[in-house]
């Protein structure tokens, strides 16, 4: 079936010939059948279904008014039927596409040819943007600009201060999510009616750090029985301790929140936030609570080089979700308490795009010198009352050894790197896992510190349950430098252990003593959570050592009688064995 067919057979359109042609003598081609024309009553009923047809589907989509977001084409479709609507409201010839409107022996008047002009504009120029923008405006032609979406700033590491073990977020977003949960069942009055939300933002708040969420309507249904009073509580927990709290609104004198992702209608956030500002584009609110504990949704918004090219921060918007109230600001101008603007995953394609494009697009692709790329994976720092993202800085073969670190504020975007050459993240979690490999722990993403002026990893390493078991620190510059400690004995004792650990390696390199040795009797014991092997040679001097990646392989055979070669530190009482092999026979 044509085109023109579908109009014909529409009961929009009059098929009288006296109403709506005339004679029909106008018409050049006697062949032709007579035309349908649009009256002037089906165009006004058409375009005010339409309106109502866009009203509906913009209510369900929400999509912002505005030229580089995704709701363009849903607009560019909007408009284009829209203007030919009216084009061929004022069409006194036909409706039969183009020729009817453009043909000169037409009677079309030149309302009808603009509404018609403006129908393919609304539809064809988008298109067009929506194709050529990624191309023109994409990093193949501007590779400097994709390159400076971020300016970092080279910085000693002394600009990390000293490690404060009371805002260290040494508890990980999965272990966070399990305590929180465990809070959560804790009040059954909730649990049937509410669900905790996986969002977990990481905060400071009092001194210290926290990841707040909130709870959200476990289904519509329970949305409707409970919309009236809104969600009634939030979760935190102390990124430090592993506290985890239910904080009723109720007790802090506050009603709950009745403008929430979860909820439906004007009460969703996301809708309500379009509603208010229709031309301005968000990305996905994050939930934060100022330092009275009132509940706030910080919504950053954006705007785009191009189509979806090059995303920038352009402010942010600071939704109260108990009264629906918000305000918008500018970065720089943002309450102080506010900890999270430049989301995670925008700063880490940033600082990419920094290390890939700096010398060009070509050299991305081909030559790659000085191209590098951020870890797989990162985690927080507070440092003066802000959280700052990490991550590590490898080259583009991605090997084993980090070249540098990255620090950027998430509030204000600053952005430092740290040039320290040393093992990545991942071989120091391998290290860490090793100090206890009989338990089969596996080590959190690791946090950068500064301990005495070095950096050093930290990380929680967790049982199969997700539970963390111990605490352990890293040196970033060498890895097999490493201490571990149980929870209850604090981070202090950690960092005591720590360094002492370096001053011990320190002293043993001006002290070892090189010998061979015969084992008379061996034992593996397990000591603080460490596997130690413990031995005598026939001479009946006692030696210690602890098990390790590095030495497994000969303790796990060792056995009376086996000549080896050990690098010790003499001791009063045992001898701690630094090195150990195979005795080579000559």
């Amino acid at each position: 079936m044509r085109f023109e067919d579908l109009f014909r057979n529409s009961a929009f359109f009059q098929k009288s010939d006296s109403e709506n042609f005339g004679n029909g003598d106008n018409f050049t081609n006697p062949n032709m059948e007579k035309p349908i024309l649009l009256s002037k009553g089906k165009m006004v009923k058409l375009i005010l279904l339409e309106i109502v047809i866009v009203a509906i589907l913009w209510y369900i989509s929400f999509p912002a008014f505005a030229l580089n977001s995704s709701g363009l084409i849903f607009w560019a479709i909007a408009f284009g039927v829209f203007f030919t609507l009216l084009s061929l409201g004022f069409n006194k010839t036909s409706i039969l596409g183009i020729r009817g409107v453009l043909s000169k022996q037409s009677r079309t008047n030149g309302l009808s040819r603009v509404f018609h002009y403006l129908a393919l504009v609304s539809i064809v120029f988008p298109l067009l943007y929506v194709f050529i923008s990624p191309w023109v405006c994409g990093p193949i032609l501007n590779a400097k600009a994709f390159a400076n979406r971020i300016q970092i700033e080279n910085v000693d590491f002394s600009s990390v201060k000293e490690v404060d073990f009371t805002k260290t977020p040494i508890i990980d977003r999965n272990s966070t999510m399990v305590l929180g949960d465990r809070v959560m069942g804790q009040m059954p009055e909730l649990v049937s009616q509410f669900e905790v939300s996986d969002e977990y933002t990481q905060i400071t708040y009092q001194g210290t750090v926290y990841r707040v969420t909130p709870l959200e309507y476990a289904s519509f249904i329970k949305y409707l029985g409970n919309r009236s009073e809104g969600v009634p509580a939030y979760i935190m927990v102390n990124s430090v301790t592993g506290e985890a709290k239910l904080i009723k609104l109720k007790d802090l004198g506050l009603n709950g929140m009745k403008y929430v992702p979860s909820g439906y209608f004007n009460e969703n956030l996301n809708r309500q936030l379009q509603l208010q500002y229709p031309t301005t584009i968000f990305g996905t609110p994050s939930f934060e609570i100022d330092e009275e504990g009132h509940p706030w949704y910080v919504c950053t918004t954006y705007d785009f080089t191009g189509y979806g090219t090059r995303r920038r921060v352009t402010g942010v918007v600071l939704f109260d979700p108990i009264t629906g109230e918000s305000t918008k600001y500018s970065v720089d101008k943002a309450p102080k308490w506010v900890d999270r603007i430049y989301p995670e995953g925008l700063v880490m394609e940033e600082v990419d795009n920094n290390g890939l494009y700096s010398n060009g697009f070509l050299n991305s692709i081909f030559g790659q010198k000085n191209v590098t790329q951020t870890s797989d994976g990162y985690n927080y720092l507070a440092q003066d009352g802000d959280v700052y993202i990490y991550s590590g800085i490898t080259s583009a073969t991605n090997d084993s050894s980090n070249l540098a670190f990255v620090l950027v504020n998430l509030r204000t975007h600053e952005a430092m790197k740290i040039s320290s050459p040393g093992a990545n993240e991942y071989s120091a979690m391998n290290s860490a896992e090793g100090e206890v490999k009989n338990y089969g722990y596996e080590s959190t993403f690791p946090l950068l510190v500064n301990v005495k002026g070095n950096p050093v990893y930290m990380m929680a390493l967790k049982d199969a349950s997700g539970l963390i078991k111990k605490y352990a620190m890293v040196d970033a510059t060498n890895y097999q430098k490493v201490a571990v400690i149980d929870p209850d004995e604090g981070f202090n004792t950690l960092k005591k252990k720590f360094l002492g650990t370096e001053v011990e390696e320190e002293e043993d390199s001006k002290s070892n003593i090189t010998k061979d040795i015969v084992v008379g009797r061996v034992q593996i014991l397990n000591v603080d959570g460490k596997s130690k092997c413990f031995l005598t040679d026939n001479e009946g001097n006692r030696y210690k050592i602890s098990v390790s990646s590095n030495n497994e392989d000969i303790i796990a055979f060792v056995k009376e009688g086996d000549s080896l070669s050990i690098e010790y530190v003499e001791d009063e009482a045992v001898h701690m064995i630094k090195k150990i092999s195979w005795k080579v026979e000559e």
